[in-house]
């Protein structure tokens, strides 16, 4: 593909700059932070097909005669470092050399290649990157598929030479015959081998031991960061197609509204501009450049409708709303219970003292680097259609396409981009930018591109919802807790961006609900409930799904619940994790990491625990200080202890630690939507405030590593973020935060409500 050239645009780009000089340098959490060890002129990402000649053992993997090893990915590469660890688990199990391994994502929606642990959320198989499930659902699956293709290639070998199966082992990528000294490689072998009627089975009981790995828990170079560092990585902003124009869509500034007069005739005059489209949602300004269309949508002149039901939205009256149905006890929603266990009615009817708190959060952007684009080339009957996009999911934007042009499938050819950043938002069933390009190109019939301006993906960005909670603690006489309950007044994310995946959960939301449930203490108990609300804005998967408001709920209740009763937080943490030794042992590891006990000057510590997807627990410390002259709360060192069974790659599991980290404390502090009228009101990075790199803490990550199968990483951090740095500002000044995010103005109101003398921890 080439590279297309901009009006006036006489310097290269970053990217070009990065292929002309062969930097290898790594980008890290904060910042450009060292060579990889790779050679100048890496081409990077190894997505050749496999060569003629091949056999597959099976749908994941191809051995061909040249000895190239070819295994499929079907999840997406967003910078987590998947893409490298979920094949190694195949090229494990078949003893690989990881030097003969090629990778293809899988480019279609083929539920062979949908994952296990997501495939529960609708029923049926579906490729779908989210929720840390990565990972944790491909790893069993790889191993048996590169079990199985190297116990083909021992029976294959076995019959070549008329040997005993049993005398022959494996080294990385060939056969050996100890007993004669005879070795070949597996790609002469498949050279010579016929594929039997009934492929080998393979139990896990022949997977190999920990101990025998070559790769898995080591620290490889990801197969991505070449193409990364080098300049040729291509994302979904990237493609170029023959004959391709460009789009730059005008959308409705209230949802749900439409074009009811538009005048375009300034826009088609705009030199460069070749089309104008009307869309149900808004208006297309198609032309020969980027500049073209984005000076043409500023040209038109478009009547909008005034019929939405979110023109009445106010944000702070929405959230008064949804705190007074939290705290209604008896206002109920038709369903499930999230969470009950135990007789929560008969604790606090015998407490002998209730403790409660509300909590409330705003909305939240993704801020993904990458705004919003995607390419596509519809047939000229409108049937059928090639994209180019940058998902989460293969199998959502396939489907969701064809459902756009009322059409199946198999009619879809997809091609997966690299994605510069997701965190949920390129998750929805039916994604807006992909219609755009969709409706354009049928529209004007050549291929086209749309690019979402930072301003069209924060004004029509799809959002973490608004949330309030009210919390209660029931105790006895002895201050034991007998007795908790969590109300979370929320809208459903899945009944608003995935209604077939909302009607298969039978009204159990784990998007909006996550991280409601105290499944780590030893509270006899405990009820969750979601009181669902109507939405106020459009919604999303954020990252965390939930757990960034959930658990700062819980957590912070949970240290209230400390200090009430005269407790150390992270003893009292401690001792109610009593039963859970995962809980105790993050907890007790974090504690020495950060010194707990330690005095500081001008510095204070708090804590928080979280679990995630059920196996991985995390605990984190944060070290702030507070000038209260200003409100700013400065987060100085974070410290984190997780448990998420085996590491596959330590490094790489460090490294999305920091970045969670990183990216829950800068939500906790700065980041703030709020809708009014029907209107988002930030558009872009100077009024949504994210962290910025000389406000990044030093970051310290430890892995209790173990032979478990490996759990949830890439979102496991957050959930502790913001409840540890509320926790530790209440050890700083006396006063709870119990509103996300914390921002300067929130906390020096708080600071002139506290009362004198308040004790503070």
């Amino acid at each position: 593909m080439t590279r297309e050239r901009t009006l006036g645009k006489t310097r290269p780009t970053r990217r070009e700059f990065l292929q002309g000089v062969g930097v290898t340098f790594v980008v890290g959490a904060t910042g450009i932070v060292g060579a990889c060890g790779l050679e100048p002129g890496d081409d990077g990402l190894p997505l050749a097909s496999a060569p003629d000649a091949a056999i597959s053992p099976n749908a994941w993997v191809s051995l061909a005669a040249d000895g190239t090893i070819t295994i499929q990915f079907g999840g997406t590469e967003m910078g987590q470092g998947s893409m490298t660890s979920v094949p190694l688990a195949l090229a494990e199990e078949l003893d690989a050399d990881w030097d003969d391994v090629r990778v293809e994502t899988v480019a279609e929606h083929n539920p062979v290649y949908g994952n296990p642990a997501r495939s529960r959320d609708l029923g049926y198989p579906i490729l779908y990157t989210a929720g840390s499930a990565t990972v944790r659902g491909y790893f069993t699956p790889m191993r048996q598929a590169g079990a199985q293709a190297r116990k083909f290639l021992l029976d294959s070998a076995a019959e070549q030479w008329g040997v005993p199966v049993a005398e022959l082992s494996t080294e990385p990528s060939r056969v050996v015959h100890g007993a004669s000294g005879q070795s070949a490689s597996y790609g002469e072998i498949v050279a010579r081998a016929k594929v039997p009627e009934y492929l080998p089975e393979v139990d896990e009981s022949e997977f190999k031991s920990h101990d025998e790995f070559r790769y898995l828990g080591k620290d490889l170079t990801r197969l991505d960061v070449p193409a990364k560092t080098n300049g040729s990585a291509e994302y979904g902003i990237d493609v170029q197609v023959p004959g391709m124009v460009y789009a730059s869509i005008l959308r409705t500034p209230v949802e749900g509204e439409s074009p009811v007069a538009v005048d375009d005739a300034a826009a088609r005059a705009i030199d460069g501009v070749t089309d104008v489209v009307t869309l149900p949602y808004g208006v297309a300004v198609v032309g020969e450049t980027v500049e073209a269309t984005i000076w043409g949508k500023a040209a038109l002149d478009v009547t909008w409708s005034e019929s939405s039901r979110f023109r009445a939205t106010d944000h702070a009256r929405d959230l008064d709303d949804y705190e007074a149905r939290a705290r209604d006890l008896d206002f109920h929603t038709d369903n499930p219970l999230w969470q009950e266990k135990g007789d929560v009615d008969t604790a606090f009817a015998n407490a002998e003292r209730v403790i409660e708190a509300t909590y409330r959060t705003d909305p939240a952007y993704h801020a993904q680097m990458e705004p919003m684009n995607a390419t596509a080339s519809v047939s000229e009957d409108g049937k059928s259609a090639e994209i180019w996009v940058s998902t989460q999911t293969q199998s959502l934007t396939v489907l969701g396409s064809a459902e756009a042009l009322e059409t199946t499938p198999e009619k879809i050819a997809m091609h997966p981009m690299y994605i510069g950043g997701g965190y949920g938002r390129r998750t929805e069933y039916r994604q807006k930018y992909v219609d755009d390009a969709l409706f354009v190109s049928r529209a004007v019939g050549k291929p086209v591109k749309v690019i979402w301006s930072r301003e069209d993906d924060v004004k029509d960005g799809a959002f973490r919802p608004l949330a309030a909670q009210y919390l209660r603690a029931a105790l006895d006489a002895d201050g034991n807790i007998t007795g908790l309950e969590q109300r979370v007044a929320t809208p459903t994310v899945l009944g608003y961006m995935n209604e077939p995946r909302w009607a298969h959960a039978q009204g159990r939301d784990g998007i909006a609900m996550n991280g409601a449930q105290t499944t780590r203490y030893a509270i006899p108990n405990v009820r969750a409930e979601h009181v669902i609300v109507d939405r106020c804005s459009r919604l999303a998967p954020w990252r965390g799904v939930a757990t960034s408001y959930t658990r700062f709920a819980n957590e912070s209740f949970m240290d209230e619940l400390a200090h009430t009763l005269g407790a150390d937080p992270l003893e009292f943490r401690i001792d109610l994790a009593r039963e859970n030794p995962e809980g105790r042992a993050v907890l007790e590891e974090v504690g020495r990491m950060a010194n707990w006990s330690e005095p500081r000057d001008g510095r204070w510590l708090g804590v928080a625990l979280s679990d995630y997807g059920g196996s991985s627990v995390s605990a984190g410390v944060a070290e702030i200080s507070v000038d209260e002259t200003t409100g700013v709360v400065r987060v100085h060192r974070f410290w984190m202890a997780i448990d998420a069974g085996f590491i596959l790659s330590p490094r790489n599991t460090e490294a999305q630690m920091e970045g969670t980290i990183i990216y829950g404390l800068s939500n906790a502090l700065k980041e703030r939507i709020t809708v009014n009228g029907g209107v988002v009101e930030q558009s872009n990075f100077y009024d949504y405030q994210v962290m910025r790199m000389n406000e990044v803490p030093e970051v310290e990550v430890r892995a209790l590593t173990n032979t478990r199968p490996p759990s949830g990483i890439g979102e496991l951090g957050l959930a502790t973020t913001g409840a540890a740095v509320a926790n530790a500002l209440f050890a700083a000044t006396g006063v709870r935060m119990r509103e996300l995010p914390m921002t300067p103005d929130r906390v020096l109101t708080a600071l002139t409500a506290r009362e004198p003398g308040a004790p503070r921890a």
